[in-house]
């Protein structure tokens, strides 16, 4: 609607939503706060979802079942968390916090490793697989060009042209998995929640997509983008993630740091 939101109509839709998709910046502390809330307020508005992890394997699938709330800081070791390259799981830890203060049931969200590797290197998946993520079939066009150009962009124009389309079957596949792990855990309880990256939560060709197309849960799906500020820029329609095309809500945070990776990347070229 571009008006502002209080939060208690915010976390009433999504009281209201089946799943619920929160889209993080990974190394921002804060996203995974609000996450924590947003967990936390749909148990308190009655609500038994599952805890979908972008962030696991299917191989820490009984590491998040069996998590007690009493050694949930050693659940990170369990998940191999920051050896996968993940955050400090401390951060994460208020998520995992509110889900078992609740009773909610925790599930991974990843395909695992081997099955990426797999796929970035021109392999296709299984058949039976392919077919239950409905992988068989091509992106349109225009949105596998609007893909590879943001994949291109995101990596700072670095890359080379032949390392684009290994990396968008990639995506594609993360992104069925993911949906995929929301209608199986959402199925078995009340609704899911995903836990991801704010790029896997879009609209327009990401987790909601896939979701849309195997089920018939068209507009109920909410998508919020928790989207760090630009010091001076504080007009939220200059942000390109507030576009109802691509998410439902975003939330604005402070930034972990004004550094500009692109520029960053251009320091250590110059070194």
């Amino acid at each position: 609607s571009g008006r502002p939101v209080a939060e208690e109509i915010f976390f009433a839709k999504a009281a209201a939503a089946r799943p619920v998709l929160l889209g993080e910046k990974h190394d921002n502390a804060e996203h995974h706060r609000l996450q924590a809330r947003v967990v936390g307020a749909l148990a308190q508005a009655g609500r038994r979802p599952a805890v979908v992890w972008e962030m696991a394997e299917p191989a820490q699938e009984a590491a998040l079942r069996d998590a007690r709330l009493e050694d949930l800081d050693r659940l990170g070791e369990a998940l191999d968390w920051q050896p996968r390259g993940w955050p400090a799981w401390s951060e994460y830890q208020p998520i995992a916090e509110q889900a078992l203060i609740h009773g909610l049931s925790m599930h991974p969200g990843k395909p695992s490793h081997d099955l990426v590797r797999e796929v970035s290197r021109g392999q296709p998946p299984p058949p039976e697989l392919a077919a239950r993520l409905d992988l068989e079939r091509p992106y349109p066009p225009e949105m596998e060009a609007a893909l590879l150009e943001d994949l291109d962009e995101s990596h700072c124009g670095r890359l080379p042209q032949a390392a684009l389309a290994p990396m968008a079957r990639v995506q594609r596949l993360w992104d069925a998995w993911m949906a995929d792990a929301l209608l199986r855990a959402g199925a078995a309880r009340d609704g899911a929640v995903l836990i991801a990256g704010a790029g896997h939560v879009r609209r327009d060709r990401a987790v909601p997509w896939h979701l849309h197309r195997r089920s018939a849960a068209e507009g109920e799906v909410l998508a919020l983008a928790l989207v760090e500020v630009t010091a001076g820029i504080e007009d939220a329609t200059a942000y390109s993630a507030f576009d109802a095309g691509l998410f439902d809500y975003v939330w604005f945070t402070p930034r972990v740091d004004e550094q500009d990776p692109c520029a960053a990347l251009d320091g250590a070229a110059a070194q």
